[in-house]
């Protein structure tokens, strides 16, 4: 059995209505990976990742990339994120206002550098109440955070149950109007989705790669999971500096960019997908039970792809998404 893959496990789980605890055959891919943008894909092209020749990719162009080289199973679904995001926009009424903050991060082998002034200008201006969220990771809780002034009527989030962390960030998604994110990730495309309002407020220049010395783990995937602007490339620098400027994009090209890496032109119900994935050997049954839990998430999630569909990008868009 492949190695569970963090917190899309327990959501392809609970879509799929089998049991938390179930092991799949299958590791499953970070939609936008930065590591493997712009280069060739030494992590997720071999089985090293999730100790399996088989992976669900929820990003068209990766998946699209990975195949190609025929080393690993691949399957092309949409964002597990998605589905969890579908059920608590059914249960829950929301009237977005105020910000997410994503304060800056450190990880396993990259790191922000000291200077947080301006990170502090950007709190300072965004629209209140803000939430704030720290990683739930301590190796990737970037060490300067603490110098920052957070508002008295703040809130502070660390996502740390992986079970639960979906809904959390769902929740934190319908509630906000204004999301403010650090550098170019997966979390611009979940808010474009909802029409929020994206502000990428760091600069890439401030992230570098970690000496061996301040690194923490000896896995060799670490050493294809840098992406300290020392590290990158012409193309991803290029493609980076591009999506930084995101609320500035055409419209047209932001849809594009977000329906390609959230997977939105393979949406399928739970039944739909847990067939799918039996059929193509990804699951060791072929005993779908309909809990009925997510049947509105799913029709929820139906409405909104619509608007994604047939989007015809800008030539400059075309341009940047030829690079990675």
């Amino acid at each position: 059995m492949a190695d569970q893959s963090d917190k899309w496990h327990h959501s392809i789980a609970r879509y799929l209505g089998v049991s938390p605890d179930t092991s799949f055959s299958f590791g499953i891919q970070p939609g936008f990976c930065r590591e493997a943008v712009g280069r060739y894909d030494w992590i997720y092209s071999f089985t090293d990742a999730f100790a399996s020749n088989q992976n669900y990719f929820w990003s068209e162009f990766h998946y699209n990339k990975v195949a190609k080289t025929k080393r690993l199973k691949s399957y092309f679904g949409t964002a597990p994120f998605l589905w969890d995001l579908g059920k608590i926009a059914t249960e829950t009424n929301f009237e977005p206002s105020g910000s997410l903050f994503f304060i800056p991060r450190d990880d396993q082998v990259t790191i922000r550098e000291d200077e947080w002034e301006t990170v502090q200008q950007v709190i300072d201006t965004a629209p209140k109440p803000i939430t704030f969220l720290v990683p739930w990771r301590s190796c990737d809780i970037w060490k300067n955070w603490d110098k920052l002034v957070l508002p008295d009527d703040s809130e502070l989030i660390q996502m740390v149950d992986r079970e639960t962390r979906q809904f959390t960030l769902a929740k934190l998604f319908l509630r906000h109007e204004h999301i403010y994110i650090p550098w170019p990730g997966t979390d611009i495309f979940y808010a474009e989705f909802l029409g929020r309002n994206v502000v990428v407020y760091d600069k890439l220049e401030k992230y570098r790669t970690k000496t061996d010395d301040e690194k923490v783990g000896d896995h060799r995937v670490l050493d294809h999971l840098k992406w300290g602007y020392d590290y990158l490339n012409e193309k991803q620098k290029k493609f980076f500096h591009y999506l930084c400027k995101w609320s500035k994009l055409p419209k047209k090209d932001r849809l594009f960019f977000t329906r390609d890496f959230l997977g939105l032109n393979a949406l399928k119900s739970p039944e739909e997908l847990y067939r799918d994935l039996y059929d193509k050997n990804l699951l060791p049954d072929d005993n779908f039970v309909n809990s009925g839990e997510y049947d509105e998430a799913y029709k929820w999630l139906q409405k909104k792809v619509k608007k994604f569909n047939n989007i015809k990008c800008s030539r400059r868009c075309s341009d940047m998404y030829n690079l990675i």
